[in-house]
């Protein structure tokens, strides 16, 4: 078996493009130069913004984000290596990265919001389901679910046994990963991939339901559908 080259993740921020005017400081948006097998492609952080310098980074921002941002697409690297062997090239990698670093929450949002508009659209009055967008990212599916709950009369009971459960087990994973969201720890696809996020998710189910295993796998294998799903769009 070959030895696997060193993959290397150089952060920088990128003084060719235009800057944002914050006061009378000029910044920089936050870019990866990434290094494997001799070659070199540059990347726009997914989670980082624009700052003045890198060491005002961890001040303004929240912690962890450089490693978490390093970890996340070293492991996704690792993955396309995994699968393409010496045919995988470094350049292409972009791609991979902005479906691979979303976080789980994301997908889940997504798809509970799908499944609150599948039921709205089968009650009246019709145009309540037009007005409650689920494609709107900035209105979260907390606030679409408390919204029909307040136009709908008897709402809770209009949902179907198995939304109630998925309803579960989204805010049971919500409130799990609640503080994460905000130190940049939280579980991403690639992670889930590799068995990490799983594992980490298991070992937090486990204080909730106890030895309540079929609840514990049905709440994983619900994420599993979801990801499967997410990946044939």
């Amino acid at each position: 078996m070959n030895k696997l080259k060193k993959i290397t993740v150089k952060f920088f921020l990128n003084e060719a493009v235009k800057p944002v005017k914050e006061g009378n400081v000029l910044t920089y948006p936050l870019y990866m130069l990434l290094t494997y097998n001799r070659k070199s492609t540059m990347l726009r952080s997914h989670y980082g913004k624009y700052y003045k310098d890198l060491k005002s980074i961890e001040k303004t921002s929240y912690p962890g984000l450089l490693a978490f941002e390093e970890r996340i697409i070293t492991k996704t690297i690792l993955h396309e290596l995994s699968i393409h062997g010496e045919k995988f090239d470094i350049k292409g990698i972009g791609e991979k990265y902005d479906k691979y670093c979303l976080g789980i929450d994301y997908l889940f949002e997504k798809y509970m919001k799908s499944r609150l508009y599948s039921l709205l659209q089968r009650l009246e009055p019709f145009e309540y389901s037009i007005a409650l967008n689920p494609n709107n990212d900035k209105v979260s599916f907390d606030t679409l679910f408390n919204m029909a709950g307040k136009l709908y009369e008897d709402f809770e009971n209009l949902a179907s046994k198995s939304l109630h459960h998925e309803l579960e087990t989204y805010l049971v994973f919500m409130r799990l990963y609640q503080s994460s969201f905000y130190q940049y720890t939280f579980p991403t696809i690639i992670e889930w991939m590799d068995q990490s996020a799983i594992d980490d998710y298991r070992s937090k189910l486990k204080l909730i339901y106890k030895k309540n295993d079929k609840k514990i796998n049905e709440s994983i294998e619900l994420i599993n559908r979801i990801m499967k799903s997410s990946f044939k769009e």
